[in-house]
């Protein structure tokens, strides 16, 4: 027993050493950054370690917290991603769904060990410090629209190499970068889903300053996640039905959960009608990808599609004969501008709505204040904008 204690007294010392110099700005040495990092990513693996960390007083588990949601670029946020997962609640039966699919042992995943405490100050700091919350996120949507492209690109690159009849394989490191960049994409929506559960009016309270941005912003990149796996015998079932060595954690099941658990968050539990209406707005937005989540067939006339449960159309709320007939669809439809000159000249999906100062070009409020979120200067003529007005269209005399 006093083993015991005098082990948890020396794992708490060692937690709160690993807290308060990981993201020390005073430590300049590459290789040290990295050590503490992994250190500290190894103390959140296992229930003891990460009780330890839960023991060290509050003050300090608050600032690492918020060293942990700083913004992820220029340092390394593969890591700070990775301990947010870890932080948050694993489900055991994803963990033996993706046995089963990826046909792999239990044994390689570890046990699942979340911290609530460390969730709450996860979500006071996002739910009291707006600043820090939109640079937050933005750095997170950035990261996962980068790593999804590249993904992307890597899958197309190895399709290509596959059906080279010059060659019967594929370059290992390319195999290697390619399941790295699709673990990081999976990760990185699981701290989107963290996020909207435990803060969900970050995304749905439109009167914090970049809500409404970080929604649309949010939509479109599951809405394009969706649209590319999802399509019926598209680059990602040719890739993942090659059953390539390296890319055994590449399939449906791991990316799909982490964007249906964002979805059920902001269209079941949170504000419908206004994620909805966001969903639906966006460019992207294909009503076949919910039908595959659903477990339905694009085909009209299939009988699975007939026989679909009840009670997921009521969860989801998305299906045609639905979305014809609810009010906030049909105020999405009568909003859509019908001349050319009405639209964004940057993203071409929503209506001018916002006048720069002072060089007076114009865009969407959306693609403003993200633009804002990265650089000052004009799209069009690099001038330094002062400041961002709304815009109406004059009436026609």
């Amino acid at each position: 027993m006093e083993h015991h204690r005098q082990l948890m007294e020396t794992l708490t010392h060692l937690a709160a050493i690993l807290a308060k110099h990981f993201a020390d700005p005073r430590i300049v040495g590459t290789d040290i950054k990295d050590s503490l990092m992994q250190a500290l990513a190894s103390y959140v693996c296992y229930p003891q370690s990460l009780r330890a960390v839960e023991r060290i007083p509050e003050e300090q588990r608050v600032a690492m917290m918020r060293n942990l949601l700083a913004p992820y670029e220029q340092r390394p946020w593969a890591q700070t991603n990775w301990i947010l997962v870890r932080l948050w609640r694993y489900i055991r039966l994803r963990v033996i769904l993706l046995s089963l699919f990826i046909q792999v042992s239990l044994s390689d995943f570890l046990e699942p060990c979340p911290s609530l405490l460390l969730q709450r100050h996860m979500a006071e700091l996002l739910s009291l410090d707006k600043d820090m919350a939109a640079s937050f996120l933005n750095s997170v949507l950035n990261q996962l629209n980068w790593a999804f492209s590249e993904f992307i690109g890597m899958i197309q690159e190895i399709q290509q190499a596959a059906e080279r009849p010059e060659r019967n394989f594929v370059d290992t490191r390319q195999l290697k970068v390619c399941a790295t960049c699709f673990d990081l994409s999976v990760s990185l929506l699981r701290v989107l889903e963290m996020t909207v559960t435990l803060v969900p009016e970050i995304f749905l309270d439109w009167s914090r300053p970049s809500a409404e941005l970080l929604l649309r912003r949010l939509a479109q990149l599951l809405n394009q996640v969706l649209n590319r796996v999802t399509a019926e015998k598209n680059l990602f079932d040719r890739v993942v039905n090659l059953r390539l060595p390296g890319l055994e954690s590449v399939d449906h099941y791991p990316i799909l959960v982490a964007v249906t658990g964002i979805l059920v968050r902001i269209l079941v539990d949170g504000e419908t009608s206004r994620a909805a209406s966001v969903l639906l707005a966006d460019p992207c937005f294909q009503l076949h990808s919910i039908q595959h989540l659903l477990g339905e067939a694009g085909d009209s006339s299939s009988s699975s599609t007939a026989a679909a449960p009840t009670l997921t159309r009521k969860h989801f709320s998305l299906h045609a004969c639905e979305c014809q007939s609810c009010p906030t669809a049909a105020l999405i439809l009568q909003v859509q501008p019908t001349s050319e000159e009405d639209l964004c000249p940057i993203c071409y999906a929503h209506s001018i709505s916002a006048i720069f100062k002072p060089c007076s070009h114009k865009s969407c409020k959306a693609c403003i204040n993200q633009h804002l979120m990265n650089k000052k200067d004009c799209f069009f003529c690099k001038a330094t904008i002062t400041g961002v007005e709304d815009y109406s269209k004059p009436a026609s005399s």
